[in-house]
């Protein structure tokens, strides 16, 4: 009797729940790397959901989204972009130009580092751009106007609302920069060591000089990692920077060259704003 009445208990609750009304889904966005799910949900809040292309872990110059990832783009307002990621550059031929997801390129307005530019008239082309400058607080507060711009677009009747994180996020960024600035300010050195050249943008914010053992995104020459181990030993660095994306090979080889050892950094972090802070910590303490 006690299981029946339990039975009849439960079905009514179940019948009432689905009778409530429900909360609409909120609309959908997508980016294409970690980083800028953080930059996008801090100014988006509760207004959108996000989507990421690329997974914890992946090798986000390298890497090529299923073919399930393009097809959830279908459901997505819009599309935000690094805008000088390789497979974004294919995702944009194959399918999101063909649909109704707007394109949002994030680098429009930032201080680009390239390798090569061409004036053609009006326009400028520019070659072997440096896509990483989410790790440099000063173009990231470019990066978030343009993430407010096209989220109140999409969302007018938010604009209040995006304005207002908008203003929190830059806050943290400006407070994030102070920090940075303070904390490096007393480093004996100011060159590091990376595997791959993801903190450009960051050396040229504050003024420091990274010394990359790859060249052009290939493995280097036994001649770079004589270069590289001469410059090391000459400035008195024991410290290899390597990116969780990539092989640790070649930067243990130069560590143990060296005398010194080798650290680990995520370039394309799920938790942007903490994860700035904890890199110019490890910087810090390499330099010092």
């Amino acid at each position: 009797m006690k299981k029946l009445i339990l039975f009849f208990v439960l079905a009514s609750l179940a019948l009432t729940a689905c009778l409530l009304p429900q909360k609409p889904a909120a609309p959908v966005v997508t980016v294409s790397i970690l980083p800028l799910k953080y930059l996008v949900g801090r100014i988006a809040g509760e207004r959108f959901d996000i989507q990421v292309l690329t997974p914890p872990g992946a090798n986000h110059e390298t890497y090529e989204p299923t073919p399930k990832q393009v097809k959830m783009l279908d459901d997505s307002k819009i599309l935000f972009m690094n805008g000088y990621l390789m497979f974004e550059d294919n995702l944009t031929r194959k399918f999101a130009r063909s649909s109704g997801v707007e394109l949002v390129d994030l680098s429009a307005g930032v201080d680009l580092i390239a390798g090569e530019t061409e004036i053609h008239g009006d326009h400028v082309h520019m070659h072997g751009v440096d896509p990483h400058f989410w790790l440099s607080p000063k173009e990231v507060r470019v990066m978030a106007a343009n993430i407010l711009n096209a989220l109140s677009k999409t969302d007018p009747d938010g604009r209040e609302y995006f304005e207002n994180n908008y203003h929190r996020l830059i806050n943290d960024i400006d407070s994030l920069d102070i920090d940075i600035k303070n904390t490096l300010m007393q480093t004996r050195l100011r060159s590091f060591i990376i595997y791959h050249p993801a903190l450009s943008y960051f050396a040229r914010d504050y003024n420091l000089d990274q010394i990359s053992i790859e060249t052009e995104g290939k493995e280097p020459s036994a001649r770079h990692i004589k270069t590289v181990t001469d410059q090391a030993r000459a400035l008195g660095i024991t410290t290899v920077f390597i990116q969780q994306q990539f092989s640790t090979t070649t930067a243990e080889a130069v560590a143990k060259e060296i005398g010194g050892r080798v650290v680990s950094i995520d370039p394309v972090p799920e938790y942007w704003l903490q994860s700035m802070y904890d890199m110019a910590k490890q910087l810090n303490e390499a330099m010092r």
